[in-house]
C-alpha cells in the first residue's frame, strides 16, 4: 500500500552506508528530530561498513597527500579533504568511539568495526531520524523547489534537499550494484566508465605455479610501459588465478583500468642487491656440495624461491651452486617481472573505481552544478582512494561538506 510520510523533510538521503550515516547524524543535530528521511535498500545500517578493514574498521589515514586518490580529475576531492578530515576524529569521540593508529592508518580503539556500526546507528535513532530500511529507492524527481523520493516499499517522501550516499558498484551482496548511479543519471548526470579497485591482481600464472596459499612479505612496484605508477610493501598471498593480499590491493587502484601493466616484486626489501650478492658468494664459498634448487636456502621461503629462478632463465636447478651467477639471482630476486593480466570481478573489490563525473559537481559543497539542492557524497563520486582508510576518509569528509553546506 501506498504512504506518503508528513510534512517536508529537510533533507533525503539515500543510501545507509558511511557517508549517508554522517551526512545524516549532522543535518539532524541542526535541524532537529524528524527533519531527515534516510533511505537503504538493506535491512540495516552500516552493513559495508562493517567488512572494511578486515572488520577492523580502518576509518582513515593521517597522510594528507592527494596522490593517494584517484578520477579523471585527482585533484577533485582535495578541497573537501583539506577543509573537513580533520573533523573526522572529533565527531567519533563525540559517539564514544576514541581512535587509534597503527603507522599512518586509524582504527577505533576496539578495533571492532561493529562498535563503529552500532555508534553511528545508536545516534541517528537517538536523533529521531525517519529510518526506512529494506526500502530499494525505485523513483526521484524535482517537482517545483522539492524532491519526491519513492521506494518499491510504496513509501513516497518529500524534501528540500537530496542526498544520494548509494556507494558503487562493489560487494552487491552488502548492497551496491551499481544501480543508485541511475538516482543521479536521471538528473542528466554522467557516468564514468567503472572498474573495480582493491582487488586481487589476475597474473601470468605460468609464473606461480605451485606457489598457491604462500605469502610472502615484499616490496612491489605496479610498472606500465617502463613507467612506475605506485610502490607498496606489504604481503603479497599467491593464489590459482594471481596474486592477493595488501599489497594486491594497494596497486590495484593503479592497474585496475589499464589494458597492460606489470609487477615488479622485490621478495628481499630488506637487503640491498650487494648484500644479496655477498651472501650467495658466502655460500658458494661454504657450500659448495648444494645445488642451485637450494641456493637461496634461509634467504627466502624455498618454493617461491625456485619459482622466482626457475622464471628467470635459471632452468638447471640441479646444477652446482657455483655455476649460478651470484649478480643474476641478485637481480631476479629484487626485480621479479610478472605480467598483469587483470583484476577480479566488482563482487570480489572492495572500492569501484569511477563513478559520476566530478566536474558536475561543486568542489567545495559537492553540490549539483545541474540541479539546485542535490548533493552527492562517498564512492557514488568519480573518486576512489587507495588501500589503508583513504576511502572512508573521503567518504566521512565529503559527508561533513554535504552537511555543513545544506545547514
Amino acid at each position: 500500500m501506498n504512504r506518503e510520510n508528513q510534512g517536508v523533510f529537510k533533507a533525503i538521503v539515500i543510501g545507509a552506508g558511511a557517508s549517508g550515516l554522517v551526512a545524516s547524524i549532522e543535518l539532524l543535530k541542526k535541524f532537529g528530530k524528524g527533519s531527515v528521511a534516510v533511505f537503504d535498500r538493506l535491512d540495516r545500517v552500516g552493513k559495508k561498513l562493517l567488512q572494511t578493514g578486515n572488520g577492523q574498521c580502518n576509518l582513515s589515514n593521517n597522510s594528507e597527500k592527494i596522490a593517494h586518490y584517484h578520477g579523471e580529475n585527482a585533484f577533485f576531492p582535495s578541497s573537501v579533504l583539506n577543509k573537513y578530515s580533520k573533523n573526522i576524529e572529533p565527531f567519533f569521540n563525540s559517539l564514544g568511539i576514541p581512535f587509534t593508529s597503527d603507522n599512518d592508518k586509524i582504527y577505533p580503539l576496539s578495533k571492532q568495526a561493529s562498535s563503529v556500526v552500532d555508534a553511528l546507528r545508536f545516534k541517528l535513532e537517538s536523533l529521531g531520524a525517519v529510518l526506512n530500511l529494506s526500502s530499494e529507492v525505485s523513483f526521484v524527481k524535482k517537482q517545483g523547489n522539492l524532491f519526491v523520493v519513492e521506494s518499491k516499499n510504496g513509501i513516497r517522501t518529500i524534501g528540500e534537499n537530496l542526498v544520494v550516499c548509494v556507494g558503487g558498484k562493489s560487494q552487491k551482496h552488502l548492497g551496491t550494484d551499481g544501480s543508485g548511479y541511475s538516482i543521479l543519471t536521471s538528473f542528466n548526470h554522467t557516468l564514468t566508465n567503472l572498474y573495480p579497485s582493491i582487488v586481487a591482481l589476475k597474473t601470468d600464472t605460468s609464473k606461480i605455479k605451485g606457489l598457491k596459499g604462500l605469502k610472502q612479505k615484499v616490496s612491489a612496484k605496479a610498472v606500465e610501459s617502463g613507467k612506475v605508477l605506485a610502490e607498496t610493501q606489504g604481503d603479497i598471498l599467491f593464489t590459482d588465478y594471481g596474486v592477493s593480499g595488501n599489497v594486491s590491493f594497494y596497486l590495484s587502484s593503479y592497474l585496475s583500468d589499464k589494458k597492460s601493466g606489470e609487477l615488479v616484486i622485490d621478495f628481499c626489501p630488506a637487503l640491498s642487491n650487494e648484500e644479496i650478492e655477498s651472501l650467495i658468494l658466502a655460500k658458494q664459498k661454504n657450500c659448495p656440495y648444494l645445488t642451485g634448487e637450494h641456493l637461496l636456502l634461509g634467504i627466502m621461503n624455498g618454493k617461491i624461491a625456485s619459482s622466482v629462478l626457475r622464471n628467470s632463465g635459471f632452468t638447471n636447478l640441479s646444477a652446482p651452486i657455483k655455476d649460478f651467477s651470484a649478480k643474476e639471482v641478485a637481480k631476479a630476486v629484487k626485480g621479479y617481472k610478472m605480467a598483469v593480466k587483470g583484476v577480479l570481478d566488482f563482487d570480489s573489490s572492495q572500492v569501484t573505481k569511477g563513478g559520476i563525473k566530478t566536474s558536475e559537481f561543486n568542489d567545495e559543497t559537492l553540490e549539483s552544478k545541474l540541479v539546485k539542492n542535490l548533493y552527492a557524497c562517498g564512492e557514488v563520486l568519480d573518486v576512489d582512494g587507495d588501500c589503508g582508510g583513504f576511502n572512508l576518509k573521503w567518504a566521512f569528509a565529503s559527508a561533513f561538506a554535504v552537511s555543513n553546506n545544506i545547514l
